[in-house]
Protein backbone atom coordinates (compact mmCIF):
# COMPACT_ATOMS: atom_id res chain seq x y z
CA UNK A 1 0.00 0.00 0.00
CA UNK A 2 1.10 3.56 -0.67
CA UNK A 3 -0.07 6.99 0.38
CA UNK A 4 -2.38 8.79 -2.10
CA UNK A 5 0.32 11.38 -2.74
CA UNK A 6 -1.41 13.29 -5.52
CA UNK A 7 -4.66 13.77 -3.60
CA UNK A 8 -2.88 14.74 -0.39
CA UNK A 9 -0.59 17.17 -2.18
CA UNK A 10 -3.55 18.76 -3.96
CA UNK A 11 -5.18 19.65 -0.64
CA UNK A 12 -1.96 21.25 0.60
CA UNK A 13 -1.26 22.96 -2.71
CA UNK A 14 -4.71 24.55 -2.89
CA UNK A 15 -4.74 25.61 0.74
CA UNK A 16 -5.11 29.38 1.14
CA UNK A 17 -2.01 29.91 3.23
CA UNK A 18 0.88 27.57 4.04
CA UNK A 19 0.57 23.88 4.78
CA UNK A 20 3.04 21.06 5.34
CA UNK A 21 2.83 17.49 6.59
CA UNK A 22 4.69 14.26 7.20
CA UNK A 23 3.12 10.79 7.42
CA UNK A 24 4.83 7.47 8.03
CA UNK A 25 3.31 4.01 8.35
CA UNK A 26 5.59 2.40 10.91
CA UNK A 27 4.50 -1.12 9.99
CA UNK A 28 5.76 -0.83 6.41
CA UNK A 29 8.13 2.14 6.51
CA UNK A 30 6.10 3.82 3.77
CA UNK A 31 6.06 7.62 4.13
CA UNK A 32 4.84 10.72 2.37
CA UNK A 33 5.57 14.37 3.00
CA UNK A 34 4.76 17.81 1.65
CA UNK A 35 6.89 20.88 2.42
CA UNK A 36 7.99 18.96 5.49
CA UNK A 37 11.33 20.69 5.98
CA UNK A 38 9.85 24.18 6.13
CA UNK A 39 9.07 25.93 9.42
CA UNK A 40 5.49 26.59 10.55
CA UNK A 41 4.17 28.30 13.69
CA UNK A 42 3.09 25.59 16.09
CA UNK A 43 0.77 27.19 18.64
CA UNK A 44 0.55 24.57 21.43
CA UNK A 45 2.29 21.75 19.53
CA UNK A 46 5.53 23.23 20.90
CA UNK A 47 4.57 21.74 24.27
CA UNK A 48 5.83 18.36 23.05
CA UNK A 49 9.35 19.76 22.92
CA UNK A 50 9.05 21.18 26.44
CA UNK A 51 7.87 17.78 27.68
CA UNK A 52 10.81 16.05 25.98
CA UNK A 53 13.35 18.34 27.65
CA UNK A 54 11.62 17.94 31.03
CA UNK A 55 11.89 14.15 30.78
CA UNK A 56 15.51 14.42 29.62
CA UNK A 57 16.43 16.45 32.68
CA UNK A 58 14.59 13.98 34.91
CA UNK A 59 16.41 11.06 33.25
CA UNK A 60 19.80 12.73 33.77
CA UNK A 61 19.09 13.66 37.39
CA UNK A 62 19.07 17.42 36.80
CA UNK A 63 15.61 17.56 38.34
CA UNK A 64 12.88 15.12 39.32
CA UNK A 65 9.38 14.90 37.95
CA UNK A 66 8.32 14.59 41.57
CA UNK A 67 9.78 18.02 42.41
CA UNK A 68 7.12 20.52 43.35
CA UNK A 69 6.90 24.11 42.18
CA UNK A 70 4.59 26.90 43.22
CA UNK A 71 2.43 28.49 40.54
CA UNK A 72 2.89 32.16 41.32
CA UNK A 73 0.61 34.96 40.18
CA UNK A 74 3.41 36.41 38.06
CA UNK A 75 2.68 33.79 35.37
CA UNK A 76 0.30 34.84 32.61
CA UNK A 77 -3.11 33.20 32.88
CA UNK A 78 -3.98 33.86 29.24
CA UNK A 79 -5.42 31.17 27.01
CA UNK A 80 -6.22 27.52 27.50
CA UNK A 81 -6.11 25.55 30.73
CA UNK A 82 -7.52 25.31 34.23
CA UNK A 83 -4.74 26.57 36.47
CA UNK A 84 -5.89 30.14 35.86
CA UNK A 85 -8.89 29.29 38.05
CA UNK A 86 -6.60 28.79 41.04
CA UNK A 87 -6.30 31.78 43.37
CA UNK A 88 -4.01 30.53 46.15
CA UNK A 89 -0.76 29.79 44.27
CA UNK A 90 -0.90 25.98 44.51
CA UNK A 91 2.26 23.88 44.70
CA UNK A 92 2.19 21.10 42.11
CA UNK A 93 4.61 18.40 40.98
CA UNK A 94 6.43 18.88 37.69
CA UNK A 95 4.82 15.66 36.48
CA UNK A 96 1.35 17.07 37.10
CA UNK A 97 2.25 20.36 35.40
CA UNK A 98 3.29 18.25 32.42
CA UNK A 99 0.07 16.24 32.47
CA UNK A 100 -1.92 19.47 32.39
CA UNK A 101 0.27 20.95 29.67
CA UNK A 102 -0.25 17.96 27.39
CA UNK A 103 -3.76 16.71 28.17
CA UNK A 104 -5.64 20.01 28.44
CA UNK A 105 -2.96 22.25 26.91
CA UNK A 106 -2.69 24.40 30.04
CA UNK A 107 -0.66 27.51 29.19
CA UNK A 108 0.24 28.41 32.76
CA UNK A 109 1.61 24.91 33.32
CA UNK A 110 3.61 25.29 30.12
CA UNK A 111 5.17 28.59 31.17
CA UNK A 112 6.10 27.16 34.58
CA UNK A 113 7.85 24.24 32.86
CA UNK A 114 9.55 26.45 30.25
CA UNK A 115 11.05 28.49 33.09
CA UNK A 116 12.00 25.35 35.01
CA UNK A 117 13.84 23.54 32.22
CA UNK A 118 15.10 26.68 30.45
CA UNK A 119 14.11 27.55 26.90
CA UNK A 120 17.75 27.44 25.65
CA UNK A 121 17.97 23.85 26.91
CA UNK A 122 14.88 22.86 24.92
CA UNK A 123 16.49 24.09 21.72
CA UNK A 124 19.88 22.59 22.56
CA UNK A 125 18.16 19.20 22.94
CA UNK A 126 16.39 19.71 19.62
CA UNK A 127 19.76 20.39 18.01
CA UNK A 128 21.16 17.14 19.39
CA UNK A 129 18.13 15.33 18.00
CA UNK A 130 18.82 16.77 14.54
CA UNK A 131 15.89 19.21 14.49
CA UNK A 132 17.38 22.61 13.51
CA UNK A 133 14.10 23.94 12.10
CA UNK A 134 12.06 23.17 15.21
CA UNK A 135 12.41 25.91 17.82
CA UNK A 136 10.62 26.69 21.07
CA UNK A 137 11.63 30.26 21.77
CA UNK A 138 8.95 32.06 23.81
CA UNK A 139 6.53 31.42 26.64
CA UNK A 140 2.88 31.00 25.79
CA UNK A 141 2.15 34.30 27.54
CA UNK A 142 4.64 36.21 25.37
CA UNK A 143 3.42 34.38 22.27
CA UNK A 144 -0.14 35.66 22.85
CA UNK A 145 0.86 39.19 23.87
CA UNK A 146 2.76 39.55 20.60
CA UNK A 147 -0.43 38.82 18.68
CA UNK A 148 -2.08 41.97 20.00
CA UNK A 149 0.72 44.54 19.65
CA UNK A 150 1.71 44.13 23.33
CA UNK A 151 5.17 42.62 23.17
CA UNK A 152 6.45 45.39 25.43
CA UNK A 153 4.20 44.39 28.36
CA UNK A 154 5.42 42.01 31.08
CA UNK A 155 3.34 38.83 31.03
CA UNK A 156 1.33 38.50 34.24
CA UNK A 157 -2.25 38.27 35.44
CA UNK A 158 -2.66 42.04 35.71
CA UNK A 159 -1.59 42.64 32.11
CA UNK A 160 -3.67 39.69 30.92
CA UNK A 161 -6.68 41.97 31.34
CA UNK A 162 -5.19 44.42 28.83
CA UNK A 163 -4.32 41.60 26.45
CA UNK A 164 -7.84 40.17 26.64
CA UNK A 165 -9.38 43.58 25.99
CA UNK A 166 -7.15 44.12 22.96
CA UNK A 167 -7.97 40.68 21.60
CA UNK A 168 -11.72 41.21 22.09
CA UNK A 169 -11.45 44.51 20.24
CA UNK A 170 -9.90 42.70 17.27
CA UNK A 171 -6.39 44.06 17.68
CA UNK A 172 -4.64 41.16 15.97
CA UNK A 173 -1.21 41.80 14.49
CA UNK A 174 -1.00 39.20 11.72
CA UNK A 175 2.47 40.48 10.82
CA UNK A 176 3.78 39.75 14.31
CA UNK A 177 6.44 37.14 15.04
CA UNK A 178 3.73 34.87 16.51
CA UNK A 179 2.27 34.26 13.05
CA UNK A 180 5.63 33.86 11.35
CA UNK A 181 8.04 31.02 10.64
CA UNK A 182 10.85 32.88 12.38
CA UNK A 183 13.00 30.86 14.81
CA UNK A 184 12.21 33.63 17.31
CA UNK A 185 8.72 32.12 17.38
CA UNK A 186 7.59 28.64 18.42
CA UNK A 187 7.95 26.81 15.11
CA UNK A 188 8.40 23.31 13.76
CA UNK A 189 9.21 21.45 10.57
CA UNK A 190 6.63 18.66 10.06
CA UNK A 191 9.32 16.12 9.19
CA UNK A 192 11.29 16.90 12.33
CA UNK A 193 8.27 16.70 14.58
CA UNK A 194 7.41 13.42 12.88
CA UNK A 195 10.88 12.12 13.72
CA UNK A 196 10.37 13.05 17.39
CA UNK A 197 7.11 11.13 17.48
CA UNK A 198 8.75 8.13 15.81
CA UNK A 199 11.55 8.18 18.39
CA UNK A 200 8.97 8.36 21.14
CA UNK A 201 7.12 5.35 19.75
CA UNK A 202 10.37 3.39 19.36
CA UNK A 203 11.38 4.25 22.93
CA UNK A 204 14.48 6.21 21.96
CA UNK A 205 13.35 9.75 22.78
CA UNK A 206 15.25 10.19 26.07
CA UNK A 207 14.70 6.57 27.22
CA UNK A 208 12.26 3.72 26.86
CA UNK A 209 10.61 4.52 30.20
CA UNK A 210 10.40 8.23 29.47
CA UNK A 211 9.06 7.64 25.96
CA UNK A 212 6.36 5.35 27.32
CA UNK A 213 5.24 7.86 29.94
CA UNK A 214 5.17 10.69 27.42
CA UNK A 215 3.03 8.64 25.04
CA UNK A 216 0.61 7.78 27.84
CA UNK A 217 0.16 11.48 28.58
CA UNK A 218 -0.43 12.21 24.90
CA UNK A 219 -3.07 9.46 24.69
CA UNK A 220 -5.20 11.56 27.05
CA UNK A 221 -4.90 14.78 25.03
CA UNK A 222 -8.19 16.35 23.95
CA UNK A 223 -8.55 17.19 20.26
CA UNK A 224 -11.22 15.88 17.90
CA UNK A 225 -11.02 18.20 14.88
CA UNK A 226 -7.87 17.07 13.06
CA UNK A 227 -6.07 13.72 13.47
CA UNK A 228 -9.08 12.23 15.28
CA UNK A 229 -11.92 13.69 13.21
CA UNK A 230 -12.68 10.66 11.04
CA UNK A 231 -11.70 7.95 13.51
CA UNK A 232 -13.98 6.04 15.87
CA UNK A 233 -13.30 6.83 19.52
CA UNK A 234 -11.95 3.34 20.22
CA UNK A 235 -8.93 3.98 18.00
CA UNK A 236 -6.08 5.06 20.29
CA UNK A 237 -4.28 8.27 19.36
CA UNK A 238 -1.31 9.78 21.20
CA UNK A 239 -1.36 13.41 20.10
CA UNK A 240 -0.77 17.07 20.77
CA UNK A 241 -2.61 19.77 18.90
CA UNK A 242 -2.16 23.49 18.46
CA UNK A 243 -4.85 26.00 17.58
CA UNK A 244 -4.56 29.77 17.74
CA UNK A 245 -6.78 31.53 15.24
CA UNK A 246 -5.22 31.08 11.82
CA UNK A 247 -2.60 28.67 13.17
CA UNK A 248 -3.37 24.95 13.34
CA UNK A 249 -1.21 21.91 13.96
CA UNK A 250 -1.48 18.32 15.15
CA UNK A 251 1.18 15.67 15.69
CA UNK A 252 0.99 12.17 17.06
CA UNK A 253 0.88 8.41 16.72
CA UNK A 254 -2.34 6.84 15.42
CA UNK A 255 -2.69 3.21 16.49
CA UNK A 256 -4.60 1.92 13.46
CA UNK A 257 -5.54 -1.78 13.33
CA UNK A 258 -3.14 -2.07 10.39
CA UNK A 259 -0.28 -0.65 12.46
CA UNK A 260 0.94 2.62 13.99
CA UNK A 261 1.12 5.74 11.86
CA UNK A 262 3.10 8.92 12.52
CA UNK A 263 1.20 12.10 11.70
CA UNK A 264 2.67 15.58 11.75
CA UNK A 265 0.75 18.38 10.03
CA UNK A 266 0.65 22.17 10.23
CA UNK A 267 -1.40 24.84 8.47
CA UNK A 268 -1.27 28.62 8.70
CA UNK A 269 -4.29 30.17 7.01
CA UNK A 270 -4.09 33.27 4.86
CA UNK A 271 -7.33 34.70 6.27
CA UNK A 272 -9.67 34.21 9.22
CA UNK A 273 -12.29 32.27 7.28
CA UNK A 274 -9.90 29.54 6.08
CA UNK A 275 -10.08 26.29 8.06
CA UNK A 276 -6.63 24.83 8.55
CA UNK A 277 -8.04 22.16 10.86
CA UNK A 278 -10.30 20.91 8.07
CA UNK A 279 -7.39 20.69 5.64
CA UNK A 280 -5.36 18.69 8.16
CA UNK A 281 -8.30 16.38 8.83
CA UNK A 282 -8.73 15.76 5.10
CA UNK A 283 -5.13 14.70 4.47
CA UNK A 284 -5.35 12.46 7.53
CA UNK A 285 -8.50 10.85 6.19
CA UNK A 286 -6.82 10.14 2.85
CA UNK A 287 -3.87 8.55 4.63
CA UNK A 288 -6.04 6.33 6.82
CA UNK A 289 -8.17 5.32 3.83
CA UNK A 290 -5.08 4.05 2.03
CA UNK A 291 -3.90 1.80 4.84
CA UNK A 292 -6.98 1.01 6.91
CA UNK A 293 -10.20 2.11 5.16
CA UNK A 294 -12.45 -0.07 7.30
CA UNK A 295 -11.75 2.02 10.38
CA UNK A 296 -13.08 5.32 9.02
CA UNK A 297 -16.31 6.93 10.12
CA UNK A 298 -18.09 9.66 8.20
CA UNK A 299 -16.85 13.20 8.73
CA UNK A 300 -20.23 14.16 10.16
CA UNK A 301 -20.43 11.27 12.63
Amino acid sequence: MTFPASEMDTIAGKFDGRMGFYFEDLATGESHEYAASQRYPTASVCKVTVMAELFRQDDEGILSLDDRKRMEDRYSAHGSGQLKLMQDEPEISLRDYCRMMITISDNMATDVLMETVGIPNVNAFLDRLGCPNTRTSVTMGRYHYRMTYQDDLPTNRANDVLQAEASAAGANDYKSVSYSDSPENNVAAPGEMGSLMKRMYEGTLVSSKASSEMLEMMKNARELRMIRRDLPREVVVAQKSGSSGRIKGNVGIVYLPSGPMVVSAFATAGSNDVRGDEAIAEVCRLAYAAFCPEVLVSASA
